[in-house]
């Protein structure tokens, strides 16, 4: 319904001079937009900061996405040097299915013990794991948490929906 609104809009706007638009996109070709408005916006770009990413992918289909994910993110937190992990996920049910289910097997590869207030657990011979659950419900504050440098010795594992892209 998206297209039919912006088609409305720019009949309204042109109606209506008094009428200003603001759109933020992190992802929007903005020149493409401010042209289908008339082209006499100004576009503002204002750098984020970006870090260096590798991306994993399935090579094949899998049955169960949920436990596929589980399985990388064990994968790489025991196998792969010092790095924060960033898991897309369909919707909040999966990420509060992937969060619990990462951090049962993890407890499951030996005893817990908490580590510190920061909710990370450890496990004897398991490097501590720091589980973030990110979607648009989450309250702001637990959003927030995200963005917060891990303590020292300790992977951060976001698991997100889409919400996540742009931030």
């Amino acid at each position: 319904h998206t297209d039919v609104l912006l088609g409305l809009l720019r009949r309204v706007l042109s109606r209506r001079r008094d009428l200003k638009v603001i759109v933020t996109s992190a992802t929007l070709n903005a020149e493409a937009f401010r042209d289908f408005f008339g082209g006499a916006a100004p576009v503002f770009k204002i750098p984020g900061r970006t870090f260096p990413v590798e991306k994993y992918f399935a090579k094949t289909p899998c049955e169960d996405y949920v436990d596929a994910a589980v399985k990388q993110v064990l994968a790489i937190h025991l196998s792969y040097p010092p790095g924060d992990i960033l898991v897309f996920m369909t919707g909040q049910e999966d990420v509060e299915t992937t969060c619990a289910a990462v951090a049962d097997r993890v407890a499951r590869l030996g005893e817990t013990t908490a580590h510190g207030g920061d909710g990370a657990t450890t496990t004897s011979g398991v490097p501590p794991l720091l589980l973030l659950p990110m979607y648009s419900q989450l309250p702001a504050d637990l959003q927030t948490k995200i963005f917060d440098a891990a303590d020292e010795g300790i992977r951060k594992c976001v698991v997100s929906t889409n919400v996540a892209e742009t931030s």
